[in-house]
């Protein structure tokens, strides 16, 4: 590793002061622009040189992170990033704040203490909060953010939870994977004729196909079994369901080592997903 938990804990440090320096410019914009419309407000930013969307944030962020939730988290010793303050103020849209309060950040704050955890990231509160991608727009192909690309954004520690609070969602996942699997059976009905045999694909494309297929074939797999199914294993079928899910392990490792890690940048989602029809 090339720093130190030192080097951690000033980086920390820094960025709590960045935090709390963009609650004491939204205290002064809170204070300055009271009395005056969008126009005073506009005029202000433009002569402290911020951007008058940026300021709003710093604003309405100050505003909704009062004092005592303020001294609160510098307490806790629990590293806060000022993003994480700035969604629990973001307003759903009932109009009222996502963390009114911010009482699901204090617990996550008391949890953390217990649990000895040093900080709160802004993936792991958008979750607590719901505001993270759900299931449904992740597997969509037509979707701006895959599944593999939100979960290769995460920190390691938190990536195996963020799957766990996808995967329990089990109705939700239940209806996304239905709207996957007719996806591809309307894909694969227009594709569908001699036209589309366009002669023997070389071993790159052979590789991406079957694995776009394998994607489809895991995500049948488990439209098959809806939350009302019951899944009692016995402890052999358990033992064998582990021995698969090594398996799959180590499948996943291969596709980063011999596809990702060695070969030029991909392209899109949706065009390869487009090989199904190869």
């Amino acid at each position: 590793m090339s720093y130190t938990e030192q080097d951690v804990h000033e980086g920390r440090r820094l960025m709590d002061d960045g935090r709390e320096n963009r609650l004491v410019i939204g205290d002064k914009l809170l204070s300055v622009t009271a009395s005056g419309g969008d126009g005073v407000f506009d005029q202000y930013c433009d002569e402290i040189s911020l951007n008058p969307r940026t300021a709003r944030q710093y604003r309405h962020t100050a505003r909704m992170c009062t004092p005592p939730v303020r001294q609160l988290v510098a307490d806790s010793g629990v590293h806060v990033c000022w993003s994480v303050l700035r969604e629990g103020a973001r307003l759903a849209p009932s109009g009222k704040p996502y963390d009114e309060d911010y009482n699901t950040l204090r617990s996550m704050l008391e949890e953390a203490r217990n649990a000895g955890t040093s900080r709160i990231t802004t993936p792991q509160y958008q979750r607590a909060l719901g505001m993270g991608p759900t299931l449904p727009d992740l597997l969509d192909p037509s979707s701006s953010t895959s599944l593999a690309d939100y979960l290769a954004s995460l920190p390691p520690q938190e990536r195996d939870q963020a799957l766990r609070d996808l995967v329990e969602k089990k109705a939700e996942v239940h209806d996304a994977l239905k709207r996957v699997m007719d996806e591809k059976r309307r894909r694969d009905r227009e594709t569908r004729g001699p036209e589309c045999g366009g002669g023997k694909p070389d071993k790159a494309a052979a590789v991406a196909r079957d694995l776009v297929r394998l994607s489809d074939q895991g995500a049948a797999f488990m439209s098959r079994y809806p939350p009302s199914a019951s899944l009692d294993f016995t402890d052999e079928q358990k033992i064998a369901c582990k021995e698969v899910l090594g398996t799959l392990d180590v499948l996943a490792t291969w596709i980063r080592v011999r596809v990702l890690d060695d070969q030029a940048p991909v392209g899109s989602r949706a065009e390869t997903r487009d090989l199904v029809g190869v």
